[in-house]
């Protein structure tokens, strides 16, 4: 069936962007290691560990969302859901990716707007590397974009199969 298949697809690039997620952390701690040494043996410095982690954490945060909701593993308040059964709790639970969609939305479309000007700009960081700033704005936007294919194969998904098992609290 076609919604499998898009499904397959959606999982399958949250996975490959959990991994580059798990590539930025090895390079962040390598960077910081190196750095370390660098300034205890050698007096010397990258002058770059802060400015280049700091994206790479941004852009971990960002990529790891889509893999993080596709496998329940976000932080999740559930004291409504507790509440409710049957038709009632997938109503609940459509109703909550639904706002979670337009929240996500409504940032993407302002990252967008970001990654847009910075790109027509040229913006760098105003830092000794003078990095294009619309790389970290892409990634944050991809990850987004991958959320939000997230939410919509979870939407789908739960209105033809009801709450996932792992997130009903029936019986």
């Amino acid at each position: 069936m076609i919604i499998d298949r898009l499904v397959r697809l959606n999982n399958t690039l949250g996975t490959a962007a959990i991994w580059v997620s798990c590539l930025l952390l090895i390079y962040v701690v390598v960077h910081i290691t190196i750095e370390i040494i660098a300034r205890s043996f050698f007096d010397l410095s990258t002058h770059s560990v802060d400015e280049f982690v700091g994206y790479a954490i941004g852009a971990m945060t960002f990529l790891s969302l889509a893999f993080t909701f596709r496998n329940q593993k976000h932080v999740r308040v559930t004291i409504l859901q507790s509440f409710v059964r049957g038709k009632f709790a997938v109503l609940v639970e459509v109703l909550c990716i639904v706002m979670t969609f337009a929240m996500t939305v409504f940032l993407a479309r302002y990252v967008f707007r970001t990654l847009a000007r910075d790109w027509e700009r040229g913006t760098v960081s105003p830092t000794l590397t003078e990095t294009p700033i619309w790389i970290i704005d892409s990634l944050i936007l991809l990850g987004l974009v991958l959320f939000m294919s997230q939410l919509l194969s979870s939407l789908v998904l739960t209105i033809r199969d009801g709450v996932p098992k792992k997130i009903s609290h029936s019986g």
